[in-house]
């Protein structure tokens, strides 16, 4: 397992945890989630108890047999003993002898060359003698002598010159040898091995770093303080509800490098042999099929193999703090108490007094500077870690080594370190590290599963009581431990119905691990443990390969025991795959928050973010295709600076205060840490869901959290995504210290990543944040009513049935939904009236506006009672709208089918899903039960986002859901509520988009035809582009590729299937704008006693929301805080005895 620098921690990469034995409360659904996770794939619970072993093996001084991931070799890993040899043990190449070199070579080409150079004077002096005949003069034949003469010179010269040359090449190439083999042939077996090569010594090295020690940045260790930080604060006692590392100090003793040696790998790669890479990186224990081209370039490029021993130790310090500072040390601060109730502030001082180790690293080389790009690390054994501690507080003794805390530190970061030990190792990218650049240009993320879960069949119970089971699908990875979606609970049903729609991301791990998609099938209990009743997997990998096909199937239950258990479920399923930026959309990347006539002046341009492909240049550049709306986005929290409580007034005086002095101090001196700062978390929304929290970084001004999230967005022109910064505090709610709100399509004008500092606004906090915004389009095209929000408000006009059906005429009409029954609205009869051939039912006081959570699992209910007697006759019939087939922000009339049962029991048409125009095709039983009597008409639209009709569900519920209307209160008086959900996508003004009919998808690949989305159903029933086709008949699906028709279906066996805004604005403008009208209206006259109290409480609310009025004192805010705990305690205890399905949690760092 190769870990990265500054990798964030999520689900699915998880903070290590000390080993400790924790004791938790028993209840139902923890039971289901213990089941679930035994449940899981055999494999899982074997690395488990394999990664357990390891643990228990990771004493000092144990011996462990592994794969070094920096050469591939199988070798003897050893962990430092409790005392370690801490001398050097480095030895110089230049004391070892020279290897002989080959004399015999050396003196057969010097014989060659003596040869040739005798014959050649021998030849040349006879030919002068025998020249000289030919002349008459002494001088001539004087001149054919010298000749002779000054050739034989050149040659003696030649000859003296080769001699010299080859000695010298091939003394020099003994040296060679002597430094390539650097070691002795301990063991006679005619190879030097990785243990027989020589460890030199490398004081020219410990030069440079006592050089360099003490002027090091320490912000180079900030991943790893964070890391550090974030194992204690997952492995933490729970009389500890805190913990923070508020320094990190290098001193100046610095470290040593013992010894250092060169390594070659296990296996030579020839470049000449094709296969030969794949060898090499199976030898290191690595499937060639399943790592990146980027991993597998790293891995089989040039590179150089080192292996360097290191050692610290400690000088010896006394009392004082200058003597401890010349150390490596750390300050630790511990917050003890209860938590959220009372807690101290405990600060311990941590000193490095040793560390002895061995490292391996394998640096891949590359042509351009810096010339190192993947750099792979990897500890030989853990290394040896000996640390004192010291209690800074005032009112602890000062007694070194309190043995709790130096063993709870002292165990965190032996844990931190077994992250690294071989066969585990420490990817670092030393271009990216050198280039200072922390931004993401990709998605962890490769593609998305796009998963229709449409029906199960044929299930039997599993419960002794009641008729029938209470099924409802969860979906999550055979290796994974926790549902990645639930499906709603059907309740008293063997063949439901749920026709719900699941997108979940896929990255490289998925691939790696080779992950099967489970549809896992549960029975719910109110009172007991949740039973599973089957499941049904797919191969991931099989999905990827038939990228952007989709396949429907029919797959026989397997069941999770020895029992066999009868059912079926099925599902559509496809895999999509992310799209390269279009070209044609390219820009300058500028900031478009910036004014055109300053955007290109020198003082206004930012630095630009390094790229180091391709692919991330045109990110930077490039905006999002409209043409393709779904995709992935990356969400990364950075930091945030300055950042402190508002003080409202004089903070720290008393009295009146002296004549001419400020009103309010300025605040222009801020510390990093001290008393009275915030202890500041993050929270991420996505379209008014929460999604993700950051850990509480304790007390300071300054927090670094470089945490984030990647999602599935449906449409990225509508969504927007809101950060909300809270101080975490004691006997009090939660504050927010600011929100940041950020529309998509405002935010990607010029590109599709964006990094930016934001104000923090509409809080008790100042300071600024810095945000990344990351998307990536995938190749899926989603029908338009799947294309909104998951919450929104349902606004009815007016409810019309045909003349025909006049005994409704006389009945009361009641609107809910499935999801949020008691916001129940009703239409009395008295209302309604003939138009023509139809009878309206008009709401008094303006539409009817129903709040929706959950919109994608969700129906409308229009149900028909007769209240004209004295007493309810009972409903007389029950319209059914699921609001998966309605798009956002679409005003008009939908058409939907009027039912009657013919006992009266309606709880199937209620849970089940049925089509628009009635079609029960789907419904393999209760068919006859049930009656269509007609259609009706409802004048709707859905307008997406929370809006002020959340407020009685929010409000009492708990405290999560009460943050979230805090925010939306917020949000709203800040106006950040403007034009939610409209899809207005701005086009930069330096381009116009080319309205091609689909981008490419892949390189080489010709566009495809021009398509209109429609849904399952036959389209959105209240847009034009609907129509009234079923999703079961034959004709061509246009505009959507993520779906199937049922005659299409594959139908396992079960052998097969063993296991080998602006419109929000009006929606809620309307009721403003009435406001506002009746406001003014009303202040022409004299307001009354009710009038004036609804004023005050308004004034009051907003003076409590930022802590002033009553909720300036300490005490109110605490009274506040025990009520709301009790509220949501006996929440707690009344949900307990209800059914619920196994919700995926927010995902979180810890």
């Amino acid at each position: 397992m190769a870990h990265k620098l500054a990798e964030p921690y999520s689900g699915k990469n998880p903070v290590p945890q000390i080993a400790t034995k924790l004791t938790s409360l028993v209840n139902p659904q923890k039971a289901t989630d213990a089941k679930a996770q035994q449940l899981q794939d055999e494999s899982v619970r074997t690395e488990e108890k394999e990664t357990e072993r390891n643990a228990r093996r990771l004493a000092k001084g144990h011996v462990m047999r592994v794969t070094d991931p920096t050469t591939g070799e199988e070798l003897d890993i050893r962990n430092a003993d409790e005392d370690p040899d801490v001398r050097s043990k480095g030895d110089n190449v230049l004391h070892q002898s020279f290897p002989p070199p080959d004399w015999k070579e050396h003196r057969n080409k010097v014989l060659s060359i003596t040869n040739s150079s005798i014959a050649y004077i021998s030849t040349a002096f006879i030919a002068s003698f025998l020249s000289s005949f030919f002349f008459v003069g002494v001088t001539a034949r004087v001149l054919c002598l010298l000749l002779a003469a000054f050739l034989s010179y050149c040659l003696f010269f030649r000859l003296n010159k080769s001699a010299e040359a080859d000695f010298e090449q091939r003394v020099w190439h003994a040296e060679r040898m002597r430094g390539l083999a650097a070691g002795s042939d301990v063991d006679g077996d005619g190879k030097v091995t990785d243990e027989e090569r020589t460890r030199e010594s490398a004081e020219w090295a410990n030069a440079v770093i006592r050089g360099i020690w003490p002027i090091l940045n320490t912000d180079l260790f900030e991943s790893l303080v964070d890391m550090l930080e974030d194992i204690m604060q997952s492995s933490m006692p729970t009389f500890i509800h805190s913990v923070r590392v508020a320094d990190l100090g290098l001193g100046s003793n610095a470290g040593r490098i013992t010894s250092i040696r060169s390594l070659p790998d296990a296996t030579s790669r020839d470049a000449g042999n094709p296969n030969n890479s794949e060898d090499s990186l199976s030898a290191m224990g690595i499937d060639a099929d399943t790592i990146s081209p980027d991993d597998r370039d790293a891995l089989n490029g040039d590179h150089v193999n080192l292996e360097v021993s290191f050692a610290y130790q400690g000088l010896p310090s006394g009392q004082s703090a200058e003597s401890k500072a010349h150390n490596i040390h750390l300050l630790v601060e511990f917050f003890v108490g209860l938590k959220g109730v009372y807690g101290i502030r405990v600060p311990v001082w941590v000193e490095i007094t040793g560390i002895v180790g061995t490292a391996r690293a394998r640096l891949q080389l590359i042509p351009n500077p810096p010339f190192v790009k993947t750099t792979l690390v990897s500890l030989m054994g853990l290394p040896r870690i000996t640390i004192s501690v010291v209690p800074l507080s005032r009112v602890l003794p000062n007694v070194m080594n309190l043995p709790f805390i130096s063993g709870f530190i002292s165990s965190a970061l032996d844990t931190a370190a077994a992250e690294y030990v071989a066969p585990k190792s420490l990817t670092l990218d030393l271009q990216r590290l050198i280039s200072g650049d922390d931004i993401k240009k990709d998605t962890e993320a490769i593609g998305v599963l796009v998963v229709h879960i449409h029906r199960a069949t044929g299930i039997k119970k599993m419960d002794t009581t009641g008729s029938a089971a209470d099924p409802y699908v969860t979906l999550t990875f055979s290796r994974l431990e926790k549902p990645l979606y639930s499906t709603r609970i059907i309740k008293g049903d063997c063949n439901p119905v749920f026709e719900e729609t699941a997108v979940l991301t896929v990255d490289v791990s998925t691939v790696k691990l080779r992950e099967k998609l489970s549809f896992q099938l549960w029975d719910s209990d109110r009172m007991s443990v949740d039973d599973m009743m089957g499941f049904a997997e797919i191969d991931v990998v099989d999905l990827i390969r038939e990228r952007g096909k989709p396949t429907r199937r029919v797959s026989p239950l397997s069941s999770p025991d020895s029992e066999q258990r009868p059912g079926s479920i099925e599902y559509t399923v496809g895999y999509y795959g992310k799209l390269p930026p279009k070209q044609a959309l390219a820009t300058d990347g500028s900031d478009p928050s910036l004014p055109d006539d300053l955007r290109y002046q020198p003082e206004f341009k930012e630095a630009r973010a390094v790229a180091l492909n391709d692919l991330e240049a045109a990110v930077l550049v490039t905006p999002p295709d409209p043409e393709w709306p779904s995709g992935i986005l990356s969400v990364q929290v950075h930091e945030i600076r300055d950042l402190a409580v508002k003080t409202r007034g004089k903070g720290h005086r008393s009295g009146k205060g002296r004549e001419g002095e400020k009103g309010q101090d300025e605040g222009e001196e801020t510390a990093e840490e001290g008393e009275g700062l915030p202890s500041s978390y993050c929270t991420i929304s996505l379209n008014d869901e929460l999604v993700y929290e950051t850990r509480v970084k304790p007390i300071t001004s300054s927090p670094m959290f470089n945490a984030g999230t990647e999602r599935f967005v449906r449409d990225w022109r509508k969504t927007h995504v809101t950060v909300t910064v809270k101080d975490s505090r004691l006997r009090e709610n939660d504050v927010v210290l600011g929100t940041v709100f950020l529309k998509l399509s405002e935010a990607f004008v010029n590109a599709s990543e964006v990094t930016r500092f934001y104000s923090l606004e509409k809080g008790l906090g100042t300071g600024r944040i810095r945000i990344s915004l990351l998307f990536r389009p995938v190749d899926a095209k989603l029908p338009p009513s799947l294309l909104g929000f998951d919450t929104g408000t349902l606004e009815i006009r007016d409810v019309s049935v045909p003349s025909d059906l006049d005994e409704l005429a006389k009945c009361e009409v009641r609107l809910k939904t499935t999801t949020t029954p008691q916001a129940e609205s009703k239409v009395s009869r008295k209302t309604a009236e003939r138009r023509g051939e139809r009878i309206v039912w008009s709401p008094v006081g303006g539409p009817t506006k129903i709040p929706v959570r959950q919109r994608y699992a969700s129906a409308l209910l229009v149900s028909f009672r007769d209240t004209s007697g004295f007493k309810s006759s009972g409903r007389k019939a029950l319209g059914v709208l699921w609001l998966r087939d309605i798009v956002d922000r679409a005003e008009g009339p939908v058409e939907m089918s009027l039912w009657r049962a013919k006992d009266g029991d309606y709880s199937r048409l209620k849970l089940n899903y049925v089509p628009p125009n009635g079609d029960l095709a789907y419904w393999d039983s209760d068919r006859d039960k049930v009656e269509r009597i007609g259609a009706l008409t409802l004048d709707l639209v859905f307008w997406p986002g929370i809006s002020e009709k959340h407020h009685e569900m929010l409000g009492g519920a708990s405290a999560k859901k009460r943050a979230a209307w805090d925010e939306y209160d917020r949000q709203k008086a800040a106006g950040f509520r403007d034009a939610i959900g409209e899809p207005a996508a701005q086009v930069p003004q330096n381009h116009q988009a080319s309205e091609s009919r689909e981008t490419q998808a892949r390189d080489g690949e010709e566009q495809a035809p021009a398509q209109t989305d429609q849904t399952m159903t036959g389209g959105p029933v209240n847009s034009q582009e609907g129509d009234e086709e079923d999703a079961r008949q034959d004709e061509e699906r246009e505009g959507t590729n993520t779906t199937v028709s049922a005659d299409q279906v594959e139908v396992e066996s079960q052998a097969d299937a063993e296991p080998d805004g602006e419109a929000h604005a009006d929606g809620d403008g309307s009721e403003s704008a009435s406001q506002a009208s009746d406001a003014g209206e009303s202040g022409k006259k004299k307001r009354g006693v009710v009038g004036r109290f609804k004023e005050w409480r308004q004034h009051e609310r907003e003076l409590h929301r930022d802590h002033r009025g009553v909720m300036q004192a300490k005490p109110a805010r605490t009274a506040e805080w025990l009520k709301d705990n009790i509220e949501e305690g006996a929440h707690a205890v009344k949900d307990r005895f209800k059914m619920k399905a196994r919700q995926p949690d927010v995902e979180t760092e810890v």
